[in-house]
């Protein structure tokens, strides 16, 4: 797609994502069969001029549009199946200050890619010209976060824990020392004070060395980092130790089916899932279906069956019984809550999950289409077989950036850095041909 990538539409503030686009995406939505528009922002100091160019633009096409303030992404997605109506949030999730995107919901879940097709052909063939529309609206109501807010607090336990949070100075910054002071006592809180460009910048899910510190220097349990946007989250032990999103996952899916509660005893991981993690489900019994990256497609297969856990390693986790979409609050709360009632430390809870050792290099190149080039192609079937498929290899362009995302997880670290070695190499021989 020329305008969308795996997460919306993406670009740098001022330079590809303008006013002009802004207010386009806005009249756009009246291809939507809603009314009524919510948009959502975080903390970033471009979103207003953003926010305001949608909202005019919706406005004039007869949209009812109210704009809700700075919300994490799954307070927007809950809002918008709250009112059943469209929603809107501006973030470029964990991405520095200088970039933003457009992330377009309806009814809580991201719109289908043939709606997505419609607005760019949209965004191709009408200008940014705004008229007068009497049926139109824009409103501003921050009172409408607080029903996000209290949807949250009504899902924790009370608990004596010590917990740290790291809310990577972005949309969590404002409401999650509210909703986890309502029940945990001993609460520590960072990287809440946002100033428009400080957004993910030394702190957040991208560099846990924060909340890691902050649990060490504290004597904390556990700790928390969301992403920028408040839809993913990574954890730390007392000792400050990192457990993945894959490990999170496990961790509640165990639970899980321990209750009784999980459907069809599956979860729903990506194909950049550890391999480790996947054979200690199976030996649990609990049954993994695999996807590839982005949590849409993991929603869409957990919606296939009614799977009612899921997620990416990065820490997207979607829990369907309570929201449609990741949410990295409800992920922290879910995590305190077997905490609490099994009495056990996130190190304990993990202990016997193992972790195959994998890495993951990003590498800058002319053209993402690289990956698809058959050499590269052959050269991983040939890899998956020498190994008897029992390693797990993934070359992958960027919904984003220009990068291909070479990743390779196997038991033994030699096999790991042997072949991501051969495929960096032969990628940047590749790109070096290319003009």
């Amino acid at each position: 797609m020329k305008y969308f990538g795996t997460d919306g539409i993406r670009g740098e503030a001022y330079v590809t994502l303008t006013e002009s686009l802004a207010k386009k995406v806005g009249k756009s939505l009246s291809t939507l069969p809603c009314k009524k528009i919510v948009i959502g922002y975080d903390t970033r100091i471009s979103n207003h001029m953003l926010a305001d160019g949608i909202a005019s633009g919706a406005k004039s096409v007869g949209k009812e549009v109210i704009d809700v303030g700075v919300i994490p992404t799954p307070g927007l997605c809950y809002l918008s199946t709250l009112l059943d109506c469209i929603g809107v949030m501006i973030t470029a999730s964990h991405n520095p200050y200088v970039d933003n995107g457009i992330k377009i919901f309806f009814n809580g879940a991201k719109i289908k890619d043939e709606e997505e097709l419609v607005i760019e052909d949209y965004l191709d063939s009408h200008d940014d010209k705004i008229v007068i529309n009497e049926e139109g609206s824009i409103i501003s109501d921050e009172s409408m976060v607080e029903k996000y807010v209290t949807f949250l607090k009504e899902k924790m336990c009370h608990s004596d824990l010590k917990v740290g949070l790291d809310c990577a100075n972005g949309a969590t910054s404002f409401v999650a020392e509210e909703i986890f002071s309502s029940k945990i006592k001993n609460l520590f809180v960072s990287a809440h004070e946002p100033n428009g460009k400080n957004i993910n910048l030394g702190v957040g899910s991208t560099h846990i060395e924060n909340i890691a510190k902050l649990v060490k220097e504290n004597g904390l349990d556990v700790g928390f980092a969301f992403d920028g946007d408040g839809d993913r989250m990574l954890a730390v032990d007392e000792d400050g130790v990192l457990h993945s999103g894959d490990e999170l996952i496990a961790v509640i899916a165990s639970y899980l089916h321990q209750k009784v509660l999980l459907t069809n005893d599956t979860v729903v991981l990506t194909i950049m899932s550890n391999l480790g993690i996947i054979s200690s489900l199976n030996k649990m019994g609990i049954k993994v279906t695999t996807t590839t990256v982005g949590d849409r497609n993991v929603l869409l297969e957990m919606l296939k069956d009614n799977y009612v856990v899921g997620g990416e390693n990065s820490g997207h986790i979607i829990q369907l019984r309570h929201l449609s979409t990741g949410d990295g609050m409800l992920s922290a709360i879910a995590i305190l809550n077997i905490m609490a009632e099994t009495k056990k430390s996130l190190k304990e809870l993990t202990n016997n999950f193992e972790i195959w050792p994998d890495k993951l290099v990003n590498l800058k190149v002319k053209d993402k289409k690289i990956a698809l080039d058959s050499r590269i192609q052959d050269k991983v079937q040939e890899t998956l077989k020498q190994y008897n498929n029992e390693i797990q290899l993934v070359i992958r362009p960027s919904g984003t950036e220009n990068l291909l995302r070479v990743s390779c997880c196997a038991k033994k670290q030699g096999d790991v850095d042997k072949i991501i070695e051969t495929f960096v190499t032969m990628i940047e021989t590749i790109d070096k041909e290319i003009k």
